[in-house]
């Protein structure tokens, strides 16, 4: 995809924990250039060291800056190695609580951190893709964004945003050879839920203890710690992904997949919800067709 004799350039945004930081690590270990990002690299100048020592960039990119400081902080991204031939929209951060409970200024951040952000980052990077007619973008969800659970609707709102605008925005750039990828992972063990990178909502007297939105706020807090997830493996697909090596690489080419299923619970649960939905459609095909003149 991007020649047999350069080095594909990265992009990485949330690069400072979790599967982002492992896969800046992956992507390095295997001669790739990085650009690492994250909203505020001050609080780890050792992963920034890490970084910068093999000879890749580590630049600050907050999601929620306006789309001119967005644009101007890709254009110096650019500048640095000739290029973004892979972009990886990987940061965000998960708001959890029951819809009632959750003020409007959570939704307005959450939105504009899952959504608004990586939207305008594809912008900014895909008219150097089309230039250059390749490059992959892989934005990354969450089996939220297709299943939907309690306490987690605002977070999965953000994120199955994120993957219709991926959807189309893959049909609209394929003639570029630019590739756009929908990565779903399921749970892994980071600090991803965590009050470092979760809004989580106090629960009304109304949705707390034994009702099913304070059992499920529960059960995410101990993710963390249980989550059978590994971040480096995760790294591993998502890089076999994005060049089209290893099994997920050769699925892809072959098959044109559009979302890349990581965990065995996101497969479980996305396999459970295609089989609802075929079974809505089944049984609402002649309601649907009833409506016509």
């Amino acid at each position: 995809m991007f020649g047999n004799f350069k080095k594909p350039v990265w992009l990485i945004t949330g690069s400072s924990s979790g599967i982002g930081l492992a896969l800046t690590r992956y992507v390095l270990s295997q001669g790739h250039k990085v650009i690492a990002t994250s909203r505020n690299p001050s609080k780890t100048p050792n992963l920034v060291s890490e970084v910068e020592e093999q000879g890749s960039k580590w630049l600050t990119l907050d999601n929620t800056q306006s789309n001119q400081n967005i644009k101007a902080t890709i254009e110096r991204a650019e500048s640095f190695f000739g290029g973004i031939d892979i972009l990886v929209n990987n940061a965000g951060y998960c708001v959890l609580g029951a819809l009632e409970d959750t003020p409007d200024a959570e939704l307005v951040t959450q939105m504009e951190t899952n959504f608004l952000g990586p939207v305008r980052i594809m912008q900014a990077v895909i008219p150097g893709m089309r230039s250059r007619r390749s490059g992959v973008i892989l934005n990354v969800s969450s089996t939220q964004g297709f299943c939907p659970s309690q306490a987690c609707g605002v977070y999965a709102a953000s994120k199955a945003a994120l993957e219709a605008v991926s959807e189309a925005c893959s049909v609209e750039v394929s003639s570029f050879g630019i590739r756009v990828l929908i990565i779903e992972p399921g749970a892994f063990r980071t600090n991803f839920s965590s009050a470092n990178s979760a809004r989580i909502i106090t629960p009304s007297e109304e949705y707390a203890g034994q009702h099913i939105v304070g059992q499920r706020l529960a059960q995410i807090a101990r993710l963390p710690e249980v989550a059978m997830g590994d971040p480096k493996k995760a790294a591993r697909v998502m890089f076999e992904a994005a060049t089209g090596e290893g099994d997920a690489g050769s699925l892809i080419k072959s098959e044109g997949l559009l979302r890349i299923i990581i965990g065995p619970d996101s497969w479980k649960r996305i396999d459970e919800k295609v089989d609802e939905l075929r079974r809505g459609t089944n049984l609402l095909k002649e309601v649907a067709t009833s409506t016509n003149f």
